[in-house]
C-alpha cells in the first residue's frame, strides 16, 4: 500500500480551516467614478446586468469634447469625442429624461452553476496539499478566473444598436472593463460558525 500522507497532518489542516470561508465576486469598495462625483458601486451595475433592470435617467447636462482643425474649422477625427485634455472645443448639451433597459445577463449565476462542482471537488486536495487558508485562496482564484472568463466571453443577449454604436462593438458586460477588473477573492473568518 502506497502511503499518500499522514492522517493527523491532514486532520490538523482541515481543523485549521474549519472557521474560514472564501468569497469571490465584486466587493463593496469597487466603484465607478461618476461625473457628478457620486461613486457608483460596480456590484450595483453587476446586479442590474445579472437580473435585468429599467433605470430612469432624469434630464441632465453633459459636456462633450472634440478636436477642431484650427486651419479649416472642420472637426478632426470625423467629429469623434476626445478626452478633455486633447480637445480644443467643448460644447454642453441637455440630455432629456429617458429609460435605460438592461436585459438580464446572468453571468454570475451561470458561472456558479457550471463550475461549483469543480470548485468543490478541488478543495480537499488543495487544503491537504497547501493548508486551509492557501487551499481556500486557490479555490477562490479559480472562482475568480471563471467569473472573469464569463464576463469576457458573454455574448447573449447582444448589446442594443445604440450601445454598439457608442462602443464601436457588440461586447455585453464589457465597456470600461471595470466589472471584470473588480472581481476579487477574500479568505476570512467564518462569523456564522
Amino acid at each position: 500500500m502506497k502511503k499518500i500522507g499522514d492522517l493527523s497532518d491532514a486532520l490538523k489542516k482541515y481543523a485549521a480551516g474549519k472557521n474560514k470561508k472564501v468569497r469571490a465576486g465584486i466587493f463593496e469598495k469597487a466603484t465607478y467614478a461618476q461625473a457628478d462625483g457620486e461613486p457608483l458601486p460596480v456590484a450595483q451595475v453587476a446586479f442590474w446586468n445579472e437580473y435585468g433592470a429599467q433605470i430612469q435617467v432624469p434630464e441632465h447636462q453633459i459636456t462633450v469634447y472634440r478636436l477642431v482643425s484650427e486651419k479649416t474649422g472642420d472637426f478632426r477625427l470625423n467629429g469623434r469625442f476626445v478626452k478633455q485634455s486633447k480637445a480644443n472645443l467643448a460644447t454642453t448639451h441637455t440630455v432629456p429624461a429617458h429609460t435605460i433597459n438592461i436585459p438580464a445577463r446572468s453571468f454570475f449565476r451561470k458561472t456558479v452553476r457550471v463550475n461549483k462542482g469543480k470548485w468543490i471537488r478541488a478543495l480537499p486536495g488543495l487544503v491537504n496539499q497547501h493548508g486551509a487558508v492557501k487551499g481556500l485562496e486557490l479555490v477562490g482564484k479559480a472562482m475568480k478566473g471563471d467569473l472573469v472568463e464569463s464576463i469576457m466571453t458573454w455574448t447573449d443577449p447582444p448589446n442594443s444598436k445604440a450601445t454598439i454604436a457608442r462602443k464601436g462593438k457588440d461586447a455585453p458586460l464589457r465597456d470600461t472593463m471595470q466589472m471584470s477588473r473588480s472581481i476579487g477573492v477574500e479568505v476570512s473568518d467564518n462569523d456564522e460558525s
